[in-house]
């Protein structure tokens, strides 16, 4: 017998959690009548399987009550996975940073903050009492293992860079045998892609520039490697030339000012969160970026940096529901 254990993300978060309680209790009905798996119904809340990560290896509960998270694109990834954390980290001490990473009807202000960007919080982690530690092995956290590893079992997941936010679910998926799940996130993702790229037509004929404002005198342009760079990249357009190659050891290329000329092309996308938005004004009013053939035309369109940088699915998302409001066929 099959039951149907996933909701989709559309769905408002409190349905989805009232049909998840309904599905589990069928699901016990189930195994009780003898058609469910035989491994299910002799599970124990105390078994465990051996999980093989960037820092060592952990035997993780099968079924965690109280995971906490210190990376805010694995809190995205864990949640979009059906999981509900107990705590998190954050940038801000209170939490007011996780909007890009969450649904919008998620009650963040439960979450306890127990780490901040990269750096845990041990007494607040260990007041939290999780029975699970997803970390990651990115500076600060990766020296901090140990430390963790005595609170609660820890998996330290591998994060390369923003081009990692794939890689990072699928590999959260396989650390909690949600597998099935992560293959819907994909294809719904891919679905996405495909309807943004009919509604635009060709996106091979435009070339995109994406451009974040870094500070008042210092732009990045995103290269392919970027987290919306390759959201870009799935959708088919094309990329200005001098554009494809990041700085060394880097996913983006840094320009000054007077290098404004470079970031010219069909359709320009810049990029600033809440602290550079006045810096952005400030340089899309210059001389250099009113002569820029995109900003004559009307094709320059303003993007928040905070979502199209928080390299989640969820953020992908929104990337493609942007670029679909500004170039699609409506």
């Amino acid at each position: 017998m099959s039951v149907p254990l996933s909701v989709p993300l559309s769905v408002p978060l409190s349905f989805r959690r009232r049909v998840a309680g309904l599905l589990a209790l069928v699901t016990t009905a189930a195994v009780a009548a003898g058609c469910g798996d035989d491994s299910a119904a002799d599970s124990s809340p105390d078994d465990t399987h051996t999980v093989q990560h960037a820092q060592g290896e952990t035997e993780v509960p099968d079924d965690p009550q109280r995971i906490a998270v210190l990376w805010r694109p694995t809190l995205s990834a864990l949640v979009n996975l059906g999981f509900d954390p107990v705590a998190t980290g954050a940038g801000e001490a209170d939490g007011a940073d996780l909007g890009p990473f969450l649904p919008d009807d998620y009650p963040a202000d439960e979450l306890e903050i127990v780490a901040g960007t990269r750096e845990p919080d041990i007494e607040a982690l260990a007041a939290a009492e999780p029975d699970l530690i997803l970390s990651v092995d990115v500076a600060g956290f990766a020296e901090a293992y140990d430390d963790l590893d005595r609170i609660a079992p820890t998996v330290s997941l591998e994060w390369a860079g923003t081009e990692s936010w794939r890689t990072h679910l699928t590999d959260l998926a396989e650390v909690l045998r949600a597998g099935d799940r992560a293959d819907q996130i994909v294809a719904e993702y891919d679905e996405h892609v495909r309807q943004v790229r009919e509604s635009v037509g060709d996106p091979s004929a435009i070339t995109v520039s994406l451009v974040r404002v870094q500070a008042a005198d210092v732009l990045r342009i995103e290269t392919p490697r970027s987290f919306p760079g390759q959201v870009v990249d799935d959708v088919g357009f094309a990329r200005p030339e001098g554009h494809l190659e990041p700085d060394p050891d880097r996913d983006f290329i840094e320009i000054s000012l007077e290098l404004i000329p470079r970031t010219d092309a069909d359709v320009i996308f810049t990029m600033a969160n809440d602290d550079n938005t006045g810096a952005r004004d400030q340089i899309t009013s210059s001389g250099l970026w009113r002569n820029l053939g995109a900003a004559q035309r009307g094709d320059v369109h303003h993007a928040d940096y905070d979502v199209w940088g928080s390299s989640t699915y969820r953020g992908a998302h929104r990337i493609l529901d942007d670029i679909d409001a500004a170039l699609g066929a409506g």
